[in-house]
């Protein structure tokens, strides 16, 4: 409090000195000094306060110490009840204590929840060279506010690295970023940038669950997997047993409908993964309607049907668009698969230097895969390093033909590449898991294709990947 006032007083002192020098009138004087008397007696009564407090706690502290040597004494040793009573009480204070924390610790848990995945990749194909591919790393990320509000985001590091030239080239995309409200088990609404559910592959495309390196031609080319857009709309879920009077006692449907900005007007005959719409913005007044509805009338069976409507030019030529996807084990079989359609209305019209012209764009899309999937496990390999120390580990067969035909948009006039582009594959691969997460993957393409080529021409070759997750 001292240096308080007289910090004070040397303000007002300086401010003083610094004015214009002026007369010093009497009552200006008087003024003064009693402003700071009022200040010293402020002081004084301060000090006392301050005084008191002390006095206060040195007399607690006291009663303390008289308190801790009389439980020393011999004759408290008479009163172990008591004692016991108390040290009771304190261990359930502390038990509680405890609890509270551990509550805590469990809350931020649940509340949030991050995963990671990695996949590297060796390919050697024909007509051109050989090479490793660290393709992408793509961090994951729940957040749970509270029983029914949940945010998610996915990131995907594309080939790892982003540099303005050279070699490490690659990109960074947000490829869901969302929001969710539960207001029961049917609807949840949700909006942001989600995964379009147009087909299954497209929502389950992660590295470390699909069983194959590379994805089918047409989830690439006629479904532009990862496929993200902006928009809002509503997710939920149904068991439906009871209504079927147990005859499908298993019986669920799961939903999801967004309203999305939609795809653009860059669509060729060679697919429409550059269509993908902005996050940011739409080039039409036209938004587009997305769905799929999945039925699993079984365990580990299930059947998907997925639609589109919305335009892709500003003068709202439409493009529509039908999936299914299928997903059926029984055993150690899996039998999965998708095919999609897609149809577009004739070519936009675009205006360049007063002149008119129409854009052709293919007429119809179509494309998808089978796939057939064998797990087994030999037991003499448990004690090898392939089984030791891994709770399930488990080797798989798989085989895979996929397709996609894509109508032609004029481009190839005259040079020999009119008609539709055609182009298929069939792969067959072996991989080992030994865990559900992190999994080696061997596979042979023999890939075959009529005009134009869409992914790997009719070039034959062999994939070897590495995909974890945690």
């Amino acid at each position: 409090m001292q240096t308080r006032m007289m910090a004070a007083v040397v303000a007002m002192c300086g401010t003083w000195l610094m004015a214009p020098a002026q007369p010093v009138q009497a009552d200006e004087l008087a003024d003064l000094k009693a402003h700071i008397n009022t200040m010293e007696e402020r002081h004084q009564q301060e000090a006392a306060r301050h005084r008191e407090e002390m006095a206060q706690m040195q007399a607690r502290l006291a009663a303390l110490e008289a308190d801790t040597r009389a439980a020393r004494r011999p004759e408290a040793a008479a009163a172990p009840q008591a004692l016991a009573e108390q040290v009771a009480a304190l261990e359930e204070e502390v038990t509680a204590v405890r609890e509270e924390q551990d509550t805590v610790t469990q809350q931020l848990n649940e509340r949030i929840d991050f995963d990671l995945y990695a996949t590297m990749e060796f390919e050697n194909f024909e007509g051109s060279d050989s090479g490793f591919d660290a393709r992408n790393v793509e961090l994951l990320a729940t957040g749970r506010l509270a029983d029914r509000l949940k945010i998610f985001t996915e990131i995907e590091f594309e080939r790892t690295a982003v540099t303005s030239g050279g070699n490490r080239s690659g990109e960074v995309e947000v490829e869901q970023g969302w929001v969710e409200y539960a207001i029961n088990e049917y609807v949840h609404p949700r909006a942001g940038v989600i995964l379009v559910p147009f087909g299954r592959f497209n929502l389950e495309h992660f590295d470390p669950i699909q069983e194959l390196t590379d994805r089918p031609i047409a989830l690439r080319r006629v479904v532009p997997t990862t496929w993200s857009e902006a928009g809002a709309g509503f997710t939920g879920s149904a068991f439906l047993g009871e209504q079927t009077g147990g005859w499908l006692k298993d019986l669920a449907l799961t939903y999801q409908m967004f309203v999305v900005n939609g795809v653009t007007a860059v669509i060729t005959d060679t697919g429409f993964r550059s269509a993908r719409g902005a996050f940011g913005s739409d080039n039409n007044n036209n938004k587009a309607l997305v769905s799929r509805v999945q039925l699993s009338p079984w365990p580990q069976q299930a059947l998907g049907l997925s639609s589109y409507v919305g335009a892709y030019d500003k003068d709202s030529h439409n493009i529509n668009g039908l999936d299914v996807d299928w997903h059926a084990e029984r055993g150690p079989l899996e039998f999965v698969g998708e095919w999609a359609w897609w149809d577009l209305q004739d070519g936009f019209q675009t205006t360049s230097a007063g002149a008119t012209t129409t854009t052709a764009v293919p007429s119809k899309m179509r494309g998808g895969y089978v796939e057939t999937r064998y797990h087994f496990w030999f037991d003499w390999l448990e004690h090898t390093f392939l089984g030791r120390g891994f709770e399930d580990p488990t080797f798989t067969v798989v085989g895979r033909y996929d397709a996609a035909n894509i109508a032609d948009d004029g481009d190839g006039e005259g040079l020999g590449l009119e008609g539709p582009n055609v182009e298929e594959r069939w792969t067959i691969g072996l991989n080992y898991r030994p865990v559900e997460t992190w999994v080696l993957k061997l596979e042979y393409q023999n890939n075959r294709t009529k005009t134009e080529a869409l992914e790997r021409g009719n070039a034959d070759g062999f994939i070897a990947s590495v995909a974890a997750a945690f």
